[in-house]
């Protein structure tokens, strides 16, 4: 049986991780977005 020290800290790993797998998801959608601007912008003839 794991004691709540444990347990605190594997909710707080937790927690962390999914804080920066959210973090790499907005920064890749963000770089994603800024791309297509720039491609829609050389694309376009104005």
């Amino acid at each position: 049986m794991s004691n709540p020290i444990s347990k605190t800290r594997a909710a707080e790993l937790t927690q962390k991780v999914a804080n920066a797998k959210a973090e790499i998801l907005r920064t890749t959608l963000v770089c994603s977005c800024a791309m297509a601007l720039i491609l829609a912008g050389r694309a376009l003839p104005f």
